[in-house]
């Protein structure tokens, strides 16, 4: 009997959760402390200090993840700043307005999850054209350390194709979704490092009410990473 009854109060707790949703605020900023200075060393060209420009320039976003126990929509905020612009067929670029945390964080990009297909992607324009591109799932290693992340017990898990990729998950938000369609550790991913790039949980709504839809994208072709490469050269660093 006692078997039972935690099987009806787990069954009730899993549907309840199924017809939810949920949204998590994460805050994305570029460790600026190992770059020098732009023009502090006479030996840097041009070249040189307009990079060092962009990455001092850098400036925090926030970032919103909507899901529910199977799918999410991740999007950064808008921000009312110029781009890379085409031009005659050439990238304009300005270092000093170009907001590189922002096109890292995913831009203008949308990504979408749906794990009842296994299915990760992302919107971006290439030259015009609406592309829709295919994700990956990440194998991680999920090594024994632990933290307490806004009181949630959290668990370290390391990429295993890229050392510096860390995320930090908790099995007490018990869906497989995380920022910029990183995701797919059992438990929802609060913090991920990326190189120089963290992604740090400010804000956890279990219980979000307001009508913000969780919307498969459908323009645009489907292409793969490598597809993406010999066309573009990767410009998203996926």
């Amino acid at each position: 009997m006692k078997n039972l009854f935690l099987f009806v109060l787990l069954f009730g707790y899993l549907n309840l959760w199924s017809q939810g949703k949920g949204k998590i605020t994460y805050l994305v900023s570029l460790d600026k402390s190992t770059f020098e200075a732009p023009y502090e060393n006479p030996e840097n060209t041009q070249e040189q200090n307009d990079a060092l420009e962009l990455l001092h320039n850098a400036q925090n976003v926030e970032s919103y993840l909507i899901f529910n126990d199977s799918v999410s929509g991740y999007y950064v905020e808008d921000k009312d700043t110029p781009k890379f612009e085409h031009v005659d067929g050439a990238i304009s670029i300005n270092p000093t307005v170009v907001h590189l945390t922002w096109i890292r964080a995913g831009g203008e990009r949308y990504f979408y999850t749906d794990w009842s297909r296994d299915y990760n992607i992302s919107t971006f324009d290439l030259m015009g054209e609406k592309k829709r591109l295919i994700s990956k799932t990440i194998h991680w290693t999920i090594t024994e350390e632990k933290k307490e992340i806004k009181g949630y017990l959290c668990q370290k898990a390391i990429d295993s194709s890229n050392e510096k990729r860390v995320a930090w998950f908790t099995k007490e938000i018990f869906v497989k979704h995380g920022p910029r369609g990183v995701n797919g550790l059992p438990g929802m991913i609060l913090e991920f490092y990326d190189n120089k790039f963290s992604y740090i949980v400010q804000d956890i709504e279990l219980d979000y009410q307001e009508f913000e839809e969780i919307y498969e994208p459908m323009e645009g072709d489907l292409i793969t990473n490598e597809e993406l490469k010999s066309l573009a050269g990767n410009p998203f660093g996926n």
